[in-house]
C-alpha cells in the first residue's frame, strides 16, 4: 500500500483574486456598565476585513491599533490617529444613545442588569476585470439591543426600519434627517468600497511578500483499541481555503472510505493550518528480539501484506523545493516485548517511516 498525502496550495496571487466578493464590516458594542472582566471592555470596535479581525479600540487601549500584519505594515499613522478620533466620538455618542435606547426598552441603569448596543455596518465588493476598483454588491447597516435587532438601513429604499415597536421613534426621526441618510448612502456605496478595495490591495501585497513553504507533517495515531490512523497535517499558509487530498493505491480517498478533513484552523501569526486522516487498518504490533518468541504476530490487513514504510507526497504550489525526510520510529526492542505505532512487524531491531514531500509552483508571482 502507498499512501499519499496531497495538500494543494494554489499560488499566492490567485487566492484572493479568486475570492470574487470581499467585506469590510465595522463592529462597535457599547455596554451600560464594565464588568471588570479579562478582555471584556464596556467599548469596543473592530474593523474586519473579508471576516478577519484587521485593527482594534477598545476602553482599556484606546487607540485604533492594527491587528494583522498588513494593517501593521500599510496604514499610516495619520490614519490611526484620525481612526483614533472618530472612535472616541463614536464611543460618547454610544454612551449617550445607550440611554435612549434602554429608556424606550422600559430599562434602566438601576435594575442592576447589564444592557448592550451594537452597531455594525459595511460593505461587500466583487473584483472586476475591467477595473481595479471593487464593484459594489450590498451594504449593510444595522444596530441591535441585547442581542436582538433594533433597527436596520435599506440603502435602496433609503430607509430606516425599526425591528421592534420600541425603536420606531428613533426610526420616524432619522428618515426625517436627509443629511443623514445621504451620509450613510455616500459611505456605504462609495467610501467603504473605496477602502475595501484598498485594504483587499494591501492584503494581497502581503501574502506575495510573505511567501512561505507551509510545515506538512505525517504521522499515525492509535485510535479505536489498537487500529492506527494515519495524519497529514500543514501549517504555516495564507489562506483559510487550502485543498488537501489524501490518497491509497493510487486513489484519493473521500468520506466514504472513512476520510476525516477537520476544520481549517488559524495559527497566532496570521497563517493557518489543517489536518486529513485516514484509518489504515493496520494494528498496533508488539515487536519482539529475534529469537525471543517463535511466533511472529499477524496485523489487520488483507493477506498479511507486509510493509516497513509508508510513502506520503505533499504537494504545496509555492516554490521549486525538494525534500526527503526519513523518520526512525520505535528503534530498539529490550528483552521484553513494546507497543509501537508500526504500519506492518518487522524482524529487523528497527524500522523506518519514511516520506517525500514537493514543493512547486509556477515561477509567476503576479
Amino acid at each position: 500500500m502507498d499512501a499519499w498525502c496531497v495538500f494543494l496550495y494554489f499560488a499566492t496571487h490567485m487566492l484572493t483574486v479568486n475570492s470574487a466578493t470581499h467585506s469590510l464590516i465595522y463592529i462597535y458594542t457599547a455596554m451600560s456598565a464594565d464588568l471588570g472582566l479579562p478582555g471584556v471592555h464596556k467599548f469596543t470596535a473592530i474593523g474586519l476585513l473579508d471576516g478577519k479581525p484587521f485593527d482594534r479600540f477598545d476602553t482599556d487601549n484606546p487607540r485604533k491599533t492594527p491587528t494583522t500584519n498588513w494593517a501593521r505594515r500599510h496604514l499610516t499613522t495619520d490614519y490611526l490617529d484620525k481612526g483614533t478620533q472618530s472612535r472616541l466620538s463614536k464611543q460618547k455618542w454610544f454612551g449617550v444613545n445607550l440611554d435612549i435606547v434602554m429608556t424606550l426598552m422600559g430599562h434602566s441603569a438601576s435594575d442592576g442588569d447589564v444592557h448592550v448596543i451594537q452597531w455594525l455596518h459595511g460593505c461587500y465588493g466583487e473584483t472586476n476585470p475591467s477595473e481595479e476598483r471593487l464593484r459594489f454588491v450590498h451594504g449593510v447597516d444595522k444596530y441591535a439591543y441585547d442581542g436582538d435587532d433594533l433597527m436596520s438601513f435599506d440603502y435602496l429604499t433609503l430607509r430606516w426600519s425599526a425591528a421592534t415597536e420600541a425603536a420606531n421613534p428613533i426610526a420616524d426621526k432619522w428618515n426625517g434627517v436627509t443629511v443623514l441618510t445621504e451620509y450613510t448612502v455616500g459611505y456605504l456605496c462609495g467610501e467603504c468600497i473605496k477602502w475595501l478595495t484598498t485594504f483587499v490591495g494591501y492584503s494581497k501585497r502581503e501574502l506575495r511578500d510573505r511567501v512561505t513553504v507551509p510545515d506538512v507533517y505525517m504521522f499515525t495515531r492509535k485510535t479505536n483499541g489498537t487500529t492506527l490512523t494515519l495524519i497529514c497535517v500543514a501549517s504555516g499558509f495564507p489562506t483559510n481555503t487550502p485543498a488537501m487530498r489524501l490518497m491509497k493505491n493510487g486513489r484519493v480517498l473521500n468520506t466514504d472510505d472513512g476520510l476525516n478533513v477537520c476544520d481549517t484552523l488559524p495559527n497566532d501569526d496570521d497563517t493557518f493550518q489543517r489536518r486529513i486522516a485516514e484509518d489504515t487498518g493496520y494494528r498496533v504490533v508488539k515487536h519482539w528480539r529475534a529469537g525471543d518468541r517463535t511466533t511472529i504476530p499477524t496485523i489487520g490487513w488483507p493477506n498479511a501484506v507486509l510493509l516497513s514504510t509508508v510513502v506520503g507526497l505533499c504537494i504545496v504550489a509555492l516554490c521549486l523545493v525538494v525534500a526527503s525526510y526519513s523518520c526512525p520510529l520505535s528503534t530498539r526492542a529490550d528483552s521484553s516485548f513494546r507497543t509501537a505505532n508500526t504500519l506492518a512487524y518487522s524482524t529487523s531491531s528497527s524500522w523506518l517511516m519514511s516520506f517525500s514531500i514537493v514543493f512547486s509552483s509556477s515561477s509567476e508571482r503576479g
